[in-house]
């Protein structure tokens, strides 16, 4: 499978269209910023994802939108949920291309996996401080279409590596993966002094994040600093346990099937007019640290 590489002075990006236009690589001379794919054909094992046209899960595959009930297909194995959209499923078109940026294109029609027809796309422009991606979602069909992006980061879980954002609540899961109680963070979970990540066990959707995320290897001296633009209101956590490789933080448009609580729009969907269209963005700013200094 081709990747399409992108270099700016000491970062180096790779980028698979084909897969999910996925995230192969992102690099800070030889040390991996995000987890590097491991060339199996799936995209879970990527270094990052869009997350389109919604966030994690669709209870049951069901949604009623404007009256309208949906049934949707299981998209992910024997999970009985819908998961993480379409995109992330599908080949992505490159549109644009050069040595340090790149745009690339998703258009859907209907079906049992997505039933609103929708074009999406997706900019990474690179450059010497770091990342910046943009994704874009259109309805392009006659009916309202609930929306929401975000994006889906594995950082390698070097020994050692830290973590650290702050939040205003975090949502409490039921034994089916599904946000049930919006809480105060308890003290293990709490990130907002750098710390650590540890194995915790979060797979966890904050409110409140204020949109800025660090995650630090203290033994390379590096920090990359996530900035969420306006809309990516909700970060998502997941530190499993050992022996896994990784962990992820995704910042988000909207909480965890959203689309099935009593008010979908104050949880971050936004319901898409016919033609309407909707945009996200993230940077992703990477710093070396002198020895000795602190972060």
């Amino acid at each position: 499978m081709d990747i399409l590489e992108l270099d700016s002075g000491d970062l180096h990006l790779g980028v698979l269209p084909e897969l999910g236009g996925a995230l192969a690589f992102l690099r800070h001379r030889q040390t991996d910023l995000l987890r590097p794919w491991d060339q199996t054909p799936t995209v879970r094992r990527t270094a990052c994802y869009p997350l389109v046209p919604y966030s994690n899960r669709i209870a049951w595959g069901r949604m009623v939108v404007e009256g309208r009930q949906y049934e949707l297909a299981r998209n992910f194995g024997d999970h009985p949920h819908s998961i993480h959209g379409v995109g992330w499923q599908r080949p992505w078109a490159v549109v644009e291309q050069s040595s340090v940026h790149c745009v690339m294109r998703l258009t859907h029609v209907a079906d049992e996996h997505w039933p609103f027809a929708f074009q999406a796309e997706q900019t990474l422009s690179l450059d010497q401080q770091g990342l910046s991606l943009v994704m874009s979602l259109r309805n392009d069909s006659a009916h309202p279409m609930p929306a929401g992006l975000g994006w889906h980061p594995y950082f390698p879980r070097s020994a050692g590596i830290e973590l650290q954002f702050d939040a205003a609540a975090v949502w409490l899961n039921d034994q089916q993966s599904l946000p049930a109680e919006r809480v105060a963070i308890p003290p293990p979970w709490q990130f907002a002094q750098q710390r650590e990540a540890g194995y915790v066990e979060l797979d966890n959707c904050f409110e409140g994040w204020g949109g800025q995320a660090r995650v630090f290897w203290p033994q390379s001296g590096l920090e990359l600093h996530m900035d969420a633009g306006p809309g990516l209101n909700h970060l998502v956590v997941f530190t499993p346990p050992q022996p896994q490789d990784f962990i992820a933080v995704e910042p988000v448009s909207h909480l965890n099937n959203a689309i099935n609580t009593p008010s979908p729009e104050a949880h971050g969907i936004v319901l898409l007019a016919g033609g309407e269209q909707i945009e996200r963005r993230l940077r992703m700013n990477v710093r070396q640290l002198a020895a000795g200094a602190t972060a």
